[in-house]
């Protein structure tokens, strides 16, 4: 299992770095054809779409590290204690929680994907506004299924964190 989640996140990690890459690539190429007097129309809206994109990519890293926000107002207060089984159950408690709240912003996000197909508009060469709007149930998923995946790991293996010596 962990060599899986270890792909998984070396996956995102690359296709972040893929995005960044032609987000950037993208906005030179319009700035540079500005200055010969021509502009791309959809340069613009493929960008916003694509920084989009980068946001949900970079959420399921921080999901992948629990690095992204939290109230860790109790798990600190066990940490004074050196408590470290009820830190790992606490995590494994609150990474659930996170998940049944993912599957309902996934499913909203499903939804609004399916009103922008009954009432959108063709974009830029010519993909539906759906298409790009799709993003945010396939955003929310990413992050549900790597939050999902947290479910099964072992405790983290950080000098910070409880290492698996103390459980």
């Amino acid at each position: 299992m962990s060599r899986f989640i270890s792909f998984f996140d070396n996956f995102i990690k690359a296709s972040v770095v893929a995005v960044v890459f032609l987000m950037l690539t993208v906005s030179v190429l319009s700035i540079v054809l500005r200055w010969f007097q021509v502009s791309l129309s959809w340069t613009e809206p493929l960008v916003r779409h694509l920084v989009f994109l980068s946001a949900f990519l970079g959420a399921t890293l921080a999901a992948s590290t629990s690095r992204h926000i939290a109230i860790e107002i109790l798990e600190k207060f066990l940490e004074a204690k050196e408590e470290f089984k009820k830190i790992y159950v606490l995590q494994k408690i609150i990474a659930f929680i996170t998940t049944i709240c993912l599957v309902f912003l996934m499913l909203s996000g499903y939804d609004f994907f399916k009103v922008e197909k009954e009432y959108g508009v063709e974009v830029f060469w010519g993909i539906h506004s759906s298409t790009l709007v799709f993003i945010i149930p396939l955003g929310f998923g990413l992050v549900l299924f790597r939050t999902f995946l947290s479910l099964f790991e072992s405790p983290v293996n950080d000098s910070e964190n409880i290492n698996e010596e103390t459980l």
